[in-house]
């Protein structure tokens, strides 16, 4: 992460005397799009060939969200929310998806409504077991959580930050054993990295994030109170790393991805206010473009026809962006964009700084941002991760810098962005179908072809 990039005017965050460390992580603001009634489903965080020429896009025709009554309820006094409030029976045996986004589950078999209507794959936890063990003692983990821990130490470690492997399989475990939010996101990763050939672990997978979340929701509100330790503060962020790399394996994990990245950001800013040096040694330097420089030298440029219809389908969606977020954000892509037809290195520096703006936001912004009751701003990501598909063969340079490789797979390669592709493609309205017509088709070659754009991971 490059921080000569953020310069002190961007450091919207105060001191840690006034800091809340769990801001970031305000279930409440993370939206996640119903389609039976277009409104907030109340959920919470919790948890080449190279010769096809894509279609254009057409007309401009703008959607409002709704939604100011709510925003407007969450600023009321405290009490006079609990007056208002109605009181509802809670449903403690919800399915998993449900559960993650904090809304009450009708628990109707053998997929409650929730995900019928939003086209998610609907789990049940199974009955609960008591395990007695005594007080204070670190929590018990299974036989099968010790397969989930060897699979992350040989096969499942993050590559970011860049050439920090060593670290993932040797500082980070060890400081696992004492935090237990790291150690239940460590697990949820390498559970969710086998679902693929094995979906009966999508229960474990969701038990250990959405107990790491909890896990480090409590710490982060109690950080401003206490003295954090420089393990502890490591520990913080390579939590935050692991449930960020396990949101792409969510079909609606756009948001919390998005959201833990910005985590990432808060407590390495805090530990840079208190001087605790980050175990991640390229954390917080500007060596990333500088390590991926000789990567890129002769990088040859992508097919003209992909990037002709990149840019003539966000420059289409400029009359649908009123709001400064979605100019800001159309900008971003657009310069992405333009920047493949002379140079893929400046490409994927566009790419990063793209990420460096949403990262610093504003909170209020960022809400703004992930807020997919908002056509325009459904469009917009669709179009962000198309344009990180045809980008595929210059991004995933990055797999090049490893220390080291993890163990060799032969299953087929993880769908990772794609999957957040086909979920907000199917949320995009009739009236705006005509303005996604560019990443209906990226999806519909990846389909046929997970290579169709170049390497993949």
């Amino acid at each position: 992460m490059d921080m000569h990039q953020f310069s002190p005017g961007l450091l919207s965050y105060p001191e840690p005397p006034e800091f809340d460390y769990s801001s970031f992580l305000q279930g409440e603001d993370i939206p996640f799009h119903d389609p039976s009634h277009g409104g907030h489903s109340g959920g919470h965080l919790s948890e080449s060939s190279g010769k096809l020429t894509p279609p254009s896009s057409g007309s401009d025709n703008r959607s409002t969200a709704s939604g100011a009554t709510d925003m407007v309820a969450r600023r009321q006094p405290a009490q006079k929310q609990r007056l208002e409030r109605r009181g509802h029976t809670k449903s403690r045996r919800g399915c998993y998806n449900c559960k993650r986004r904090r809304i009450k589950c009708q628990e109707t078999r053998p997929a409650c409504g929730h995900c019928v209507k939003t086209g998610l794959k609907c789990e049940y936890p199974s009955m609960p077991q008591i395990t007695h063990q005594p007080h204070n003692q670190i929590p018990l983990f299974s036989l099968q959580d010790m397969r989930f821990f060897q699979h992350f130490l040989t096969q499942c470690y993050p590559h970011h930050p860049l050439r920090q492997e060593e670290i993932w399989t040797h500082e980070i475990p060890c400081i696992a054993h004492n935090h237990e939010f790291l150690m239940h996101a460590i697990l949820g990763f390498a559970a969710s990295s086998l679902t693929p050939t094995d979906s009966s672990l999508v229960t474990a997978a969701m038990n250990h994030r959405i107990k790491a979340i909890k896990a480090i929701k409590k710490r982060l509100s109690e950080a401003s109170k206490s003295d954090t330790t420089y393990e502890e503060a490591n520990a913080l962020v390579a939590t935050c790393f692991a449930l960020t790399f396990q949101s792409v394996s969510l079909d609606d994990g756009l948001a919390e991805y998005m959201t833990f990245i910005r985590g990432i950001l808060i407590v390495g800013m805090q530990m840079m206010f208190k001087g605790i040096k980050p175990l991640f040694t390229t954390l917080f330097n500007d060596k990333q473009n500088e390590l991926m420089a000789p990567l890129m030298q002769d990088m040859p440029l992508i097919e003209r026809g992909w990037v002709d219809g990149a840019v003539e389908a966000i420059s289409n969606l400029r009359p649908l962006c009123v709001d400064p977020i979605e100019v800001e954000y159309y900008e971003q892509l657009i310069g992405i964009a333009e920047k493949l037809y002379t140079n893929s290195f400046d490409a994927y520096k566009a790419n990063s700084r793209e990420y460096a703006w949403w990262m610093m936001l504003p909170h209020g912004s960022f809400q703004e941002l992930i807020n997919f009751n908002r056509q325009t701003i459904v469009l917009l990501h669709t179009h962000w991760i198309a344009l990180a598909q045809i980008m595929a063969f210059i991004t995933e340079r990055e797999h090049d810098l490893r220390e080291k490789m993890p163990l060799k797979q032969e299953d087929e390669a993880d769908p990772g962005f794609v999957r957040w592709l086909k979920y907000l493609n199917a949320r995009v309205d009739y009236e705006h179908q005509l303005y996604n017509q560019w990443p209906m088709w990226v999806d519909e070659q990846l389909d046929r072809d997970m290579s169709f754009f170049g390497k993949r991971v």
